[in-house]
């Protein structure tokens, strides 16, 4: 549910709050709304807190019979509506946030509307006794606020969530791959490094002792085939010594 405002004026620095079915007397509602209607924000509210805490009251300027004069007021009638008070308190700084959502310099902000007024009136009955009439009535509220628009930069906003999707993906693709790239490069040169260390180590001196080696190794393996082949050819009969025994005989 959403109810009109009574107060036509809308364009820049402006911002609105209202509440409606409030279970509060709307007779203390208009005269709190008029107390503060065209004073800065930051004095109505001080000046509302102190209401709501009995330590200041509203001036009545209707509904005022049988009221007593306060000292504070300079004499002229008034009461306490605590109650009243901090309801339209909670409206106002309702407004205020309008206000911030909005950009407007809080600062500058004047309560240039507050208004209440009866919104609906049930019928009630008393249960027991005499059919006594009491309606409970309930009341609304509306406040606007007013005050300079801030100086704000020019922000790119994409057009949809896709773009600003794509947007957000390009962007860690790029960070990803400007941490990566350094990296690859890194290893790159490092396994160059060492496969080249091996390289530079073998000189030519080395080269010829390996080489001398071989040769060796091959040269060895030719004498020993020379050798099997010389101690194949020998004869296998070879005769027995004769040895002569103490007798002279030939054995």
């Amino acid at each position: 549910m959403h109810m009109r405002y009574s107060f036509t004026k809308n364009g820049e620095g402006f911002a609105f709050a209202q509440q409606y079915n409030v279970d509060a007397s709307f007779k203390d509602l208009v005269q709190v709304c008029r107390a503060i209607k065209k004073m800065p924000v930051p004095k109505a509210m001080d000046l509302l807190g102190k209401v709501g805490r009995g330590e200041m009251p509203v001036e009545y300027r209707t509904y005022n019979k049988k009221i007593g004069h306060r000292r504070e007021l300079g004499g002229r009638k008034g009461r306490y509506p605590a109650k009243a008070a901090n309801i339209v308190r909670k409206v106002l700084a309702n407004a205020i946030n309008n206000a911030k959502v909005k950009q407007i310099d809080e600062a500058t902000l004047v309560v240039e509307h507050a208004c209440a007024n009866k919104q609906d009136i049930y019928p009630r009955l008393a249960p027991k006794g005499r059919r006594m009439r009491a309606n409970y009535e309930t009341a609304k509220i509306e406040i606007a606020v007013k005050g300079e628009p801030r100086k704000i930069a020019e922000i790119s906003v994409p057009a949809t969530k896709k773009e600003a999707k794509k947007e957000a993906v390009k962007g860690e693709a790029e960070k990803v791959a400007e941490v990566a790239v350094p990296e690859k490069k890194e290893v790159k040169k490092k396994e160059a490094v060492k496969v080249a260390v091996p390289e530079k180590e073998e000189s030519v001196s080395q080269k010829a002792a390996q080489f001398e080696k071989k040769e060796e190794v091959v040269k060895a393996e030719k004498g020993e085939v020379k050798r099997s082949e010389a101690g194949a050819a020998k004869p296998q009969n070879i005769p027995k010594k004769v040895n002569k025994s103490k007798t002279g005989k030939y054995e």
